[in-house]
């Protein structure tokens, strides 16, 4: 159990909170010391004692640096956690090095369950999702994907962002670019049977319709609806780093 803090440890604690809450991000000992206007091992015995009484923990790793991870407030839904970087994204939404420890960094969440969220680093622009080099995107590994979620799935054995654009039944899709883009009507669907996804990739275009278009022939691979079980894990929401 947390023990109580001293004025100047409330004020690092609030410092940290609202730091992640504005840039779903650490911040860094220069940062917290700059702060403060004291010196960097000033700032560091401040998170030693926070520590020890149980509010966070502190770290370095090779690839994400310096971190902190709040420990979760007891009676608040909101809750800060440590979110495992398990992949990298590079162009054309093509997902690698999935699922694998690549470093961590802390987010909020509202009623997301521990273990559950997992996030891809993006080493390569995606101009067609508007996603940059350094974006982070957050991933579910349970929630269900729905349409107009970004999720990653197969084509064949190689992995990419996939944009779900609807549901349906109906297996006769020979596009990357579906003919339904809404949801079959409930009174037309068997609530005991689950939907089959209509799907494109998340970085198709006109572009790269020949480049999917030959990735889906190596792969041998039917361009048409996939099955939900297919599917790893549904976006949340995406982080860009605000500052370095």
């Amino acid at each position: 159990m947390p023990h109580s803090l001293t004025s100047r440890q409330r004020e690092y604690l609030e410092f940290i909170r609202q730091y992640i809450r504005e840039n779903e991000s650490s911040p860094r000992l220069d940062e917290i010391s700059s702060h403060f206007k004291v010196k960097a091992p000033t700032a560091h015995t401040i998170l030693e004692a926070l520590q020890s009484k149980g509010y966070l923990y502190f770290g370095r790793d090779p690839i994400s640096g310096f971190f902190i991870r709040l420990i979760e407030r007891a009676g608040s839904s909101e809750i800060v956690m440590e979110v495992p970087i398990a992949g990298r994204v590079r162009a054309y939404g093509e997902v690698y090095d999935f699922p694998k420890e690549l470093g961590h960094f802390a987010s909020v969440f509202i009623g997301a369950a521990p273990g559950n969220v997992a996030a891809l680093l993006v080493t390569e622009d995606i101009p067609q999702a508007s996603f940059l080099a350094g974006d982070l995107i957050i991933f579910d590994l349970e929630k269900k994907p729905q349409p107009g979620d970004i999720c990653i799935g197969p084509i064949g054995k190689r992995l990419f962002l996939l944009l779900v654009s609807a549901k349906t039944m109906d297996k006769e899709v020979t596009s990357f670019v579906t003919s339904q883009w809404y949801p079959i009507p409930k009174n037309l669907t068997d609530a005991d049977r689950e939907q089959l996804l209509n799907w494109y990739p998340l970085a198709y275009d006109e572009n790269t319709h020949e480049w999917f278009t030959q990735v889906a022939e190596e792969q041998y691979w039917p361009i048409g609806p996939i099955n939900p079980e297919f599917i790893l894990a549904t976006a949340l929401r995406l982080t860009r780093a605000l500052s370095f």
